[in-house]
């Protein structure tokens, strides 16, 4: 089987960073927005997933559908809708407590899915993906091309960053300081281990450092950098001439 790295850059390129189309289950399962609630708990425990992209026949994302809609089916006291004055008053909760009803009565996808949902396209990168996950707090994410889905990414699928060899780390560190800040990497020391980068040698500037460092933590699949590196100037502490008058 091909390493990520191959399956990535299999003619060349930055090897930096990994992306959605890089990562991606594809096809993704998904079902019609007329699906049944059973038909969607024998999707997911068949094909072993806990999300479901609702499409239309033309194959255009309207909704998903997650174990968490599903589950408040099974919550007691059952949730109920509240009353029509309370949410002509738009009180705190009175929204969520209207999702939470709808899902726990809904028997098709269409009467519990989420929507509209978070997508991301195929050159979505992986810490593009990861920072939305957090922020609203979800846990797959589907993966549009012109609109249609082609394919999904869970956290599990962004921790496939992780699974990159040593060697194949040590490549990209090393193609992204050379291409991306032309840096003679021959003056530099690039090893992994464990996903943990270590760099050594001697740089011009201490800014040159300073942005080596940070360049080789960017990398996905890099679990932490140890730098020995040095600098033969601080630019730093170098003041630009003022003009004189």
């Amino acid at each position: 089987m091909a390493s990520i790295a191959e399956r990535v850059h299999p003619r060349g390129g930055s090897k930096m960073q990994l992306f959605a189309r890089d990562i991606m289950t594809s096809p993704a399962i998904t079902a019609r927005p007329d699906a049944r609630v059973k038909d969607l708990v024998a999707l997911m425990t068949t094909h072993r997933i806990s999300g479901i992209p609702i499409v239309t026949v033309e194959h255009e994302l309207v909704g998903i559908v997650t174990e968490a809609d599903i589950l408040y089916k099974e919550v007691l006291p059952k949730p109920h809708e509240p009353a029509p004055i309370a949410q002509r008053l738009h009180l705190p909760g009175i929204a969520e407590a209207v999702e939470r009803a709808r899902k726990a009565e809904g028997l098709r996808a269409d009467e519990i899915m989420t929507s509209p949902v978070i997508t991301v396209t195929e050159a979505a990168s992986v810490h593009e993906i990861a920072g939305l996950m957090t922020k609203y707090k979800i846990n797959r994410i589907p993966v549009l091309r012109a609109g249609k889905v082609v394919g999904i990414v869970s956290r599990a699928d962004v921790l496939k960053a992780f699974t990159r060899t040593d060697q194949e780390l040590a490549e990209a560190v090393r193609d992204g300081i050379l291409h991306d800040l032309w840096v003679d990497v021959s003056k530099l020391s690039i090893e992994v281990k464990d996903g943990v980068v270590s760099l050594d040698g001697t740089l011009d500037r201490r800014s040159e450092k300073e942005l080596v460092e940070k360049w080789a933590s960017l990398a996905d699949g890099v679990v932490g950098v140890e730098s020995r590196l040095t600098y033969q100037t601080d630019d730093r502490a170098i003041r630009p001439e003022l003009p004189r008058r």
